[in-house]
């Protein structure tokens, strides 16, 4: 008997079923440990089912990583320091930012680890996040070069340098907030921090 047509829903739905598995899989025992066997029996469907959809547990987990770096990425992207009219507007877009990218976060919290714990599993997972570095240095740079030249930010201060240290401070920020203890609470008072760091140090000073 022939096998009953997916409709395109169908196929979509059962892919993010078992991207959505395959995350809590990947939480609980790591990348290495994880196997699509596991990802099937929470599913209660045949390996099969899940090779039908990706190439294997690399693919998956790669197809997870793309997913939220976009997002974050789109955030990142997407402030707007040119609508900017006075330093204070200029620091509300950094916040926004902040709120936003913490928003996402927070909502992924249990399982943002995996992004940090297996940065080295494969040579391909490392590229991307390189790639996606790359990317986020880009936008900060971006949002710290409109800045100078509307005056908010000192003249003389070396972009691509401030917009490295503010992203590895970003960065850190997020490794600390992904330990069990007061999450929420760590990613609140470091971001305020990474604020007042960047606000006393790189703005330009009032006249």
């Amino acid at each position: 008997m022939a096998r009953p047509e997916v409709s395109k829903e169908q196929r979509q739905a059962k892919r993010e079923a078992i991207l959505a598995a395959a995350r809590d899989i990947f939480a609980e025992k790591g990348f290495h440990a994880a196997g699509i066997a596991d990802i099937a029996a929470k599913l209660d469907v045949g390996h099969g089912t899940i090779y039908r959809y990706f190439e294997n547990k690399l693919d998956i987990f790669l197809t997870l990583y793309d997913a939220l770096n976009e997002e974050l990425l789109r955030i990142a992207r997407g402030t707007h320091p040119e609508t900017a009219t006075c330093v204070e507007d200029y620091i509300t877009e950094m916040q926004k930012f902040y709120a936003e990218f913490g928003g996402v976060f927070l909502r992924e919290i249990s399982h943002m680890r995996i992004f940090f714990d297996e940065v080295h599993a494969d040579p391909e997972i490392r590229r991307r996040f390189d790639v996606s570095q790359v990317e986020f240095q880009k936008a900060t740079e971006r949002f710290l070069l409109i800045g100078r030249d509307k005056g908010f930010v000192r003249p003389e201060l070396h972009i691509p340098s401030a917009a490295r240290i503010l992203n590895a401070m970003i960065l850190d920020a997020m490794r600390a907030s992904v330990q069990k203890e007061s999450a929420s609470n760590n990613l609140l008072l470091l971001a305020m921090t990474v604020i007042e760091i960047f606000t006393k140090g790189a703005l330009a000073k009032k006249a």
